[in-house]
């Protein structure tokens, strides 16, 4: 027998969950079925993005991908520029329709967001704590801010390091994916007989996020990583963190 028998991706937003979800965890789905190993479902109105979900217990093999606090804010920023701007295709996975226009966004703008969504300061790590039942994780998130709520650093450390296969954005950009699913099926103890290397890693793209993202100075990028430090300590952990090579 395996020595998992459930998977969970801790889908964190803004981290390239999406291409994760389509290319990697669907991929593997009818595989894992075979070998016993079931996909923790999160409930209906959570939708994607289940934080730590109470269903992880000692057989469940737990993916995440965690981004540079910076990029994930002006990310986020700039998807939520493009839904403004009727731009993102809700029906289809929420990809941004024409990835390729580059809607101008200054830096004004995003330093404005900084100081109205103080509830996604170090959000990335918060992920690890929130277990969202009936809305969306965001939604709680800012429930817990309104509430004062002082998340357990400790406990977030714990539960990153039980993460099996914890992955920087930036490497899973890059990566050679045969290897990734190497390990997965090292670390299951299944084999995993799919090629995704002709996986298209620009399908999620928003151009508007590297044009914003280019705009920032090295004092623009340390304000907003003052807003972020928990995250980036974590980011900068290597310790943490499943490279590829």
């Amino acid at each position: 027998m395996p020595k998992y028998n459930k998977v969970y991706f801790l889908h964190i937003p803004k981290t390239g969950g999406r291409f994760f979800t389509k290319y990697i965890i669907n991929q593997i789905e009818p595989i894992l079925k075979e070998n016993c190993i079931d996909i923790l479902q999160l409930p209906e109105k959570v939708k994607k993005h289940g934080g730590w979900h109470e269903g992880i217990d000692d057989n469940t093999y737990i993916i995440s991908v965690f981004r540079d606090p910076v990029e994930f804010f002006v990310s986020a920023v700039a998807h939520m520029v493009a839904d403004q701007e009727k731009m993102v295709d809700k029906a289809n996975d929420f990809v941004v329709i024409d990835n390729h226009k580059v809607i101008d966004i200054s830096k004004e703008f995003l330093f404005d967001r900084l100081d109205q969504i103080k509830y996604l300061k170090d959000f990335q790590s918060q992920n690890f704590i929130l277990c969202p039942k009936e809305s969306f994780i965001l939604h709680q998130a800012r429930q817990y801010y309104d509430e004062n709520f002082v998340f357990d650093k400790d406990l977030i450390y714990k539960r990153i390091a039980r993460v099996n296969l914890m992955i920087r954005h930036k490497d899973l950009k890059s990566m050679d994916y045969n290897i990734l699913i190497d390990k997965m099926s090292k670390d299951l103890e299944i084999n995993i007989p799919i090629d995704i290397s002709s996986a298209d890693r620009e399908e999620y793209k928003n151009n508007s996020s590297d044009a914003l993202f280019s705009k920032l100075d090295k004092d623009d990028i340390q304000k907003v990583y003052n807003n972020f430090l928990f995250d980036k300590e974590i980011y900068e952990n290597d310790s943490l963190f499943w490279t590829g090579k």
